[in-house]
């Protein structure tokens, strides 16, 4: 269905004027198929096609026995599944199939999905958090979603969705399990989820008929007495119902309540009620659908009433179907009983056993067919689910408070930030993801803790994140509140900037104590992996805030109440699907690039990581740091990204200057720098330079001159310690003279100049460094952090990592036997960036993949990010456009571009064939590659040590790799 027709249909089930519409599958009452089933029935076997019992596939054979001989012997209706796995269940749905002679329809109570009766299948979102949702359509998604996992089960009826309006916060069974407490919202989210069940082929099932949201007793464990009037019933409780069986609802499930003020029968269940069953659902609202007891189990039912007995009143009420009773072959025998009684007709049997037959017939039961039991729980994990239960938690995040607009946080470059998880491990799902976006120092405290110790830990931090895990959804366990989690939870709040996210009940937050103080607040429903990280993920702006609050809290926080933030301003995590990708695709084309990179050796090991639409959906460490395979790459480890160091700090730098009106590429290099002026290069365009067309030579072999025809260093250049005049470390131990940087800067100057056209080189990159310092009044690497990298939290970004980093996360790159003839590890690969202290413009950075991606995620916005407009778009623009194309120069101002009217589609095409003419990026010599596409709205990051142990390996261009994974991306694009 489209989104208008969605549209249509939120229009219609808020019509209560129209004209009920049939459910499905009641068309079907005399269709032949349904007509010669009845023919082989008695009354008996028509009987027992009302009852369905509950079935399990995670028991031993004893009860496998035992459903078997219920078919056999009694050859009841239905079967309604509980705990196990799908793969079981679906060869015991075989087993029970193949032994019924009237197909079984199998039914399960999945209010959230299958995964709430099966292993390994992931849930989706309860209902009261489906209830902070303001977009519907996701929940008609969701049932078509729900649909295709159960149909795959091999299952035909949802005994779901709730549709009690849960207006009494002490609700020990509804609750979580309701939408919310506003009508009209819960009877168009219900109305949503069975439409898309039923659009999908899967029978709905409203309940708790006549509505179960206002008890504070569990008809498990009691008979609940509701003291309202009928007006009271038909203006709240009745409403979602009244809607649904409007819009075609398959059918409606009974509640075990005692209802005085439409039957007056002590202690009667409604569900035995024929006042309440035929009275008010068939003949008052004009319901023609299935209609379903609750468990006859339940001692809402079996306090007051025999087997049997329970099961006859029900049937006789208009119940259709019984549920779980207890004695399958009683409860037929006292049905016969009443009909010989005159307390049932023939043709009431008749009618209900129909009413089974033809949905029966709407779920394709006409034609068994086995359920392949192969690949089941992957299949039903599948990626369109994935994503979807991603969209329905990211849009139920509700966030309550928000002083001085702390959310999304800014200004990363300044703030110290904790992570403290309460009950939960110290490197939790929220801390990590908190770690995506900017450096933190995570904490943990579990009850029993020291509370003093933690407290003045935190003292320092501007900010700390609180996230509160491991508490209750349920109301009589006080929601699983502590007084010590109480007291913490004060104190921090009263002493720091503190955002707090509980992931639990919404009732459970007018218990928690200091959040008057606290910064921000957000309720995220559900304590799991998803909310957790998309918490995190509305923290820092890459998804907004958009859910509303389905029930009343307190006053202060109503019904409808919940406050809106931007989002998509920085990255977000997500699946592929997320982001109009098929990850099946993508996985598969970058795993068998990569595997076959790695088998062929063009290098150790590499990191991959790509956007697109500012998600992030591609993330994957393959190979080891080296061929001995000790140390696996890991996400995070820090690569050397040698000639990418042109755009991501060289250029970066001019861009940032140029933002504050301290450079142009329209003036000359004279302007910017004195040791030139006088030379033949004084009056070189610094676009014709950033544009590689300027006519210098493409690179100088500083490191030869130091070395004598003997292959000894030259004296006075190099020393293995130390010492003031020798201060520029190159390697371990190896340092060069101090003053070297100005020879290096000489042989610039007298180099040659060739005729003005493309040819790449880096030589005034060496110089660009000392143009940005000396116009910034800022130390190069110093200036980049602080107008760029820290303010994007990309704080694993920079020069010289063996000053900072452990070894063990910096990945090695060349065995260098001609120069500094040592491992290079933590130093930067090319020479010549070696001998200006690794600090160039040329190369010499250093990144993690994320970080890197960030900064090239900011380009690919055109110069925003984190809320800010860090870089002047037209600036971006300019640095990212062809500058002289008509000399058939396919560069920008620094960046890399696809190839100038050539690229027509075909594998030469550079740097892929779906690459659009506004993208742009650059390579590096180690085997890194980062690129992104404004148009296609992708960012992509590949960093490889493909020197390692030698730079004569060049396997990695000449398999195309870094290419074919940029272009696999495009292929996978699926919206």
């Amino acid at each position: 269905m489209t989104k208008s027709g969605i549209s249509l249909f939120l229009a219609i089930v808020f019509t209560q004027t129209l004209v009920a519409q049939d459910p499905p599958f009641l068309k079907y009452l005399d269709h032949p198929w349904v007509d010669s089933i009845v023919a082989t029935l008695d009354t008996r076997e028509q009987i027992a096609q009302s009852i369905w019992m509950a079935a399990w596939s995670n028991r031993d054979a004893r009860h496998t026995y035992e459903i078997s001989k219920l078919i056999e012997d009694h050859k009841i209706g239905g079967l309604i599944f509980f705990q196990g796995s799908g793969s079981k269940e679906a060869e015991l749905i075989n087993l029970y199939q193949d032994l019924s002679e009237v197909p079984l329809l199998l039914a399960m109570d999945a209010e959230w999905g299958p995964g709430m009766r099966l292993d390994n299948i992931t849930d989706f979102p309860y209902q009261m958090t489906l209830g902070a949702i303001q977009d519907d359509s996701l929940l008609y998604l969701m049932g078509r979603e729900v649909a295709a996992q159960m149909k795959r089960l091999g299952l035909h009826q949802n005994l779901a969705p709730v549709a009690d309006i849960n207006n009494n916060p002490n609700n020990p069974v509804i609750n979580f399990r309701s939408f919310g407490e506003n009508k009209a919202k819960v009877s168009s989210k219900t109305g949503m989820y069975c439409l898309g069940m039923q659009d999908a082929g899967i029978a709905a099932t409203a309940k708790h008929f006549p509505g179960h949201g206002d008890t504070d007793t569990d008809s498990h464990k009691a008979l609940p007495q509701l003291n309202h009037s009928r007006l009271r019933f038909d203006t709240l409780e009745l409403v979602p119902f009244k809607n649904l069986i409007n819009a075609g609802i398959s059918s409606v499930m009974s509640a075990h309540l005692n209802i005085p003020a439409y039957d007056t029968a002590t202690n009667l269940p409604s569900t035995l009620s024929k006042e309440i069953m035929t009275g008010l659902l068939r003949n008052k609202l004009g319901f023609k659908g299935l209609v379903i007891t609750d468990a006859m189990n339940m001692r809402g039912v079996t306090d007051y009433y025999e087997d049997g007995i329970a099961d006859a009143l029900a049937y006789a009420a208009g119940n259709d179907v019984l549920e779980y009773v207890n004695d399958p072959g009683k409860s037929i025998d006292v049905i016969m009983s009443f009909l010989q009684e005159g307390k049932i007709s023939e043709e009431d049997i008749e009618m209900k056993c129909r009413r089974v037959l033809a949905l029966k017939f709407w779920c394709g039961l006409n034609d068994i067919k086995n359920i392949e039991t192969e690949n089941i729980e992957d299949e039903v994990n599948s990626e369109t689910s994935r994503a979807l239960i991603y969209d329905l938690y990211a849009s139920s995040l509700t966030l309550l408070k928000n002083q001085e607009s702390i959310l999304p946080l800014k200004n990363l470059e300044s703030n110290r930030i904790a992570c403290l998880t309460i009950n939960g491990e110290k490197e939790s799902g929220f801390a990590k993801m908190c770690s995506n976006y900017t450096r933190t120092v995570n904490y943990n405290w579990k009850t029993g803790d020291n509370t003093g110790s933690l407290v003045d830990e935190l003292q320092p931090y501007d900010i700390v994140l609180v996230i509160i895990n491991d508490t209750d959804q349920r109301p009589y366990r006080d929601f699983g509140i502590t007084h010590e989690l109480n007291s913490l939870l004060e104190v921090l709040c009263d002493q720091n900037n503190t955002v707090v996210v509980y992931p639990g009940n919404p009732y459970a937050i007018d218990m928690l104590k200091g959040l008057e103080n606290a910064k921000a607040l957000i309720l995220a429903y559900q304590d799991n992996s998803f909310t957790s990280e998309l918490s995190a993920q509305l923290i820092f702006g890459g998804l907004g805030a958009h859910g509303k609050l389905p029930v009343t809290i307190n006053a202060d926080y109503p019904e409808g109440f919940g406050l809106i933030t931007p989002g998509n301003i920085r990255l977000r995590y997500a699946f592929p699907e997320n982001a109009g990708v098929s990850s099946k695709e993508l996985n598969h084309r970058i795993d068998s690039i990569v595997n076959a990179a790695l088998e062929a050796e063009a290098f150790p090991g590499c990191e991959i990581i790509a956007a697109r639409k500012g998600t992030v959906i591609f993330h994957k460490a393959y190979g080891h740091h080296t061929y001995l395979k000790r140390n696996k790459i890991r996400e995070g480890d820090i690569f050397d990204l040698a000639s990418v160091t042109k755009v991501s700090a060289a250029t970066t730098g001019l861009m940032a200057l140029d933002n504050l009106d301290l450079f142009s590429p329209d003036e000359e290099l004279g302007n910017y720098s004195r040791f030139f002026r006088g030379s033949d290069k004084e009056h070189l365009g610094m676009r014709e330079i950033l544009a590689h067309q300027a006519g210098l030579k493409p690179w100088i072999p500083y490191w030869q001159n130091t070395v004598n025809n003997k292959g000894e260093f030259r004296a006075n250049t190099f020393k293995p310690y130390q010492k003031k005049k020798y201060s520029i470390r190159v390697s371990d131990n190896l340092y060069l003279k101090s003053n070297y940087k100005k020879k290096i800067f000489r042989e610039i100057k007298k180099s040659p100049l060739g005729e003005k056209k493309y040819l790449y080189s880096g030589l005034m990159f060496y110089v660009f460094p000392t143009i940005i310092t000396e116009r910034s009044g800022m130390d190069f690497e110093y200036f980049l952090k602080s107008k760029v990298y820290h303010r994007i939290g990309a704080f694993d970004i920079g020069f010289n990592p063996y000053t900072t980093y452990p070894l063990e996360i910096v990945v090695p790159t060349e065995n260098d036997d001609f120069f500094r003839m040592s491992q290079l590890h933590g130093f930067v690969h090319d020479e010549g960036a070696a001998m200006m202290g690794g600090i160039s413009g040329n190369a010499g950075l250093f990144a993690s993949a994320n970080d890197l991606l960030k900064l090239f995620e900011m380009f690919r916005r055109y110069g925003a990010y984190g809320g800010e407009q860090l870089l002047d778009e037209e600036i971006v623009r300019s640095y990212t456009s062809y500058q002289f194309p008509e000399n058939d120069n396919r560069r920008g101002l620094g960046f890399d571009k696809p190839l100038v009217d050539e690229n027509d589609g075909t594998e030469n095409d550079y740097p892929c064939p779906s690459a659009s003419p506004s993208s742009f990026g650059h390579s590096g010599y180690t085997g890194t590659f980062a690129w992104a596409d404004p148009e296609k709205e992708i960012t992509y990051i590949f960093l490889s040590n493909r020197v390692y142990p030698t730079r004569d390996n060049n396997k990695i261009s000449d398999m195309n790799i870094r290419t074919e994974i940029l272009q696999s991306i495009y292929d996978s694009i699926i919206d």
